[in-house]
């Protein structure tokens, strides 16, 4: 009878030890997806000076800032055309990121031959190692079956621009593939003393490359921004087709089909349904300077009234970090 006090003493000792054991358990289970995110809506602002009823204009860059200027490139084309036949990048420019100047063409699609002498359109641009590197999807006549990204140069975000003409992040035309017939959309940040490199794919459908909603989001890494880049293995990382991506609390997060969350930029969850659309956001942090805790607060997004061209308007994104 002497050993019932330990035994019940080492009895309650085990139960402690496995509700802990179940505590740590459900703790990890627990979504570490930011507040912010719950609830996320949008308010557009309508913008008339990126509104042109005789073109569509669509793919709005993501935005940054120089010499007290906002900056912005956009696809534009004729309504009556697809981007992919003949569309080009204009650029725009705002004081206040409400009232946009336009400030001409900033890459034409080329001239015969080159990758891009069909099509060159969807920009991203990233100020790096003192200048600016303007990634764009390139479709030319010599390889009508696939489309891939390439970048041009400049000292400036006013240009001149120079077309490297290299194909930077390009399809290998396998088909069992899921981006084996189709790369766009350049999303790319440093983070993690890497560059994450963003990208859409298209797997193929019967044979051929899948619509908008089969499209998926995949990653690849570098130490450069140039590459060479290596890709994620266990892409894509989740589904989209007009996404964006950008540093949050320490993370990555990004609009696809939804909105997501990631801790280390290659896992993420899906945080909510909804997404803006087609959007470029302002976020200096995405390149290297300094960690995103305040959140972004406003983007660019396209506008698709029936029956009138696409347009660009003002997104008030209310992902501020208190």
């Amino acid at each position: 009878m002497k050993y019932r006090p330990i035994l019940v003493a080492i009895t309650l000792l085990l139960v402690k030890m496995m509700a802990s054991s179940q505590t740590i358990k459900q703790e990890d289970n627990v979504s570490k997806i930011p507040i912010e995110f719950v609830h996320l809506k949008g308010e557009k602002i309508y913008l008339e000076s990126l509104d042109d009823p005789n073109f569509e204009h669509h793919d709005p860059s993501n935005i940054i800032k120089y010499n007290g200027l906002y900056y912005m490139w956009y696809t534009e084309h004729l309504k009556k055309t697809s981007g992919w036949e003949g569309g080009y990048i204009r650029l725009a420019t705002s004081e206040n990121g409400t009232d946009w100047k336009d400030r001409g063409i900033a890459i034409p699609k080329g001239i015969d031959g080159e990758i891009d002498d069909l099509a060159a359109i969807t920009s991203y641009v990233v100020p790096a190692n003192g200048k600016f590197y303007l990634f764009y999807t390139a479709f030319g006549s010599l390889d009508k079956k696939r489309k891939g990204i390439t970048y041009a140069l400049g000292d400036t975000p006013d240009g001149p621009w120079k077309k490297s003409g290299k194909k930077l992040f390009w399809p290998s035309g396998n088909m069992n593939e899921w981006d084996g017939l189709h790369i766009d959309d350049a999303n790319i940040i440093f983070y993690s003393n890497n560059w994450y490199f963003y990208y859409k794919g298209k797997p193929a459908v019967n044979g051929k490359p899948g619509l908008a909603k089969d499209t998926k989001v995949g990653v690849a890494t570098s130490e450069n921004l140039l590459g060479p880049y290596k890709k994620y293995k266990r892409n894509p990382v989740f589904p989209g087709h007009a996404f964006t991506t950008w540093v949050h609390r320490g993370g990555v997060a990004a609009f696809g089909f939804g909105t997501f969350w990631s801790e280390d930029g290659l896992h993420f969850e899906k945080a909510t349904d909804w997404n803006p659309g087609t959007i470029g956001l302002f976020c200096p942090e995405n390149f290297g300077n300094g960690e995103n805790y305040h959140g972004v607060s406003w983007g660019i997004v396209v506008m698709k009234p029936k029956g009138k061209a696409r347009h660009l308007n003002r997104l008030e994104v209310p992902l501020s970090i208190k």
